[in-house]
């Protein structure tokens, strides 16, 4: 499997605290079936540490992660939380792409009715490929405005949690009707240092709920056009 909605890399957000707890969080992402993972740190509010930074913590941590011999690929990313000033970061380069790619990962307000059409428009126009991180959890998230934001050429993320019922039971109800529609393009973990991983447990309920080719795509092929460029 390929995760790419992470937060392990250590020191730069509220993912993990230090190396040695990211160290034990990638070791259970390999216990999983993990074999590719984006670090994705947020960047929001006090987490807003520029480019330059966390690419010198990335390799850092890339290092000690070649000395552990873990078994996984790891690539960097930012999930960025979209608010008034978010056509200046991206204008500027204060953010993050998805393994320096085109795709980048977007974050809402979770309070807050936000036009997340508008957002992937804008974004699609300046170049980018939107993923909309575990699009379950926003008000306004519903399948008509799925069906807008594909339509648009944005992409849907899903957290595994909300797949086997362990965050808010309410939230698989639309990731259900998601998958029913096919309009579901990668299940990740989100994992923090304090959150349960839960991608392995996911995976075998959407073969069985959806089917093997539903969880090849979701769980691996649609990721790798990420972290092949």
């Amino acid at each position: 499997m390929i995760d790419i909605h992470t937060h392990i890399l250590p020191f730069v957000d509220d993912g993990s605290l230090d190396n040695n707890i990211s160290i034990d969080m990638l070791k259970e992402c390999v216990n999983q079936g993990t074999t590719d993972i984006i670090l994705t740190p947020h960047y929001r509010k006090i987490y807003k540490l520029p480019p330059n930074v966390l690419k010198g913590e990335f390799e850092k941590f890339k290092k000690i992660v070649s000395d552990e011999n873990l078994p996984v690929n790891l690539y960097l990313g930012q999930e960025i939380f979209i608010d008034e000033h978010y056509k200046t970061a991206f204008a500027n380069k204060k953010v993050l792409s998805m393994n320096d790619s085109k795709f980048v990962l977007l974050e809402f307000d979770y309070d807050k009715y936000v036009d997340m059409t508008e957002i992937v428009y804008e974004l699609k126009v300046l170049g980018y490929i939107p993923i909309i991180a575990h699009y379950e959890r926003y008000l306004n998230s519903d399948l008509k405005t799925a069906f807008e934001i594909k339509s648009l050429g944005g992409l849907i993320q899903v957290n595994a949690e909300s797949i086997v019922g362990k965050f808010k039971r309410i939230y698989y109800g639309l990731v259900k009707k998601l998958f029913k529609e096919n309009l579901v393009d990668f299940v990740s973990s989100d994992v923090h240092h304090n959150r349960e991983n839960l991608l392995l447990e996911a995976n075998k309920f959407v073969e069985k709920k959806f089917g093997v080719d539903i969880a090849n795509k979701v769980f691996t092929l649609n990721a790798e056009k990420i972290i092949k460029g």
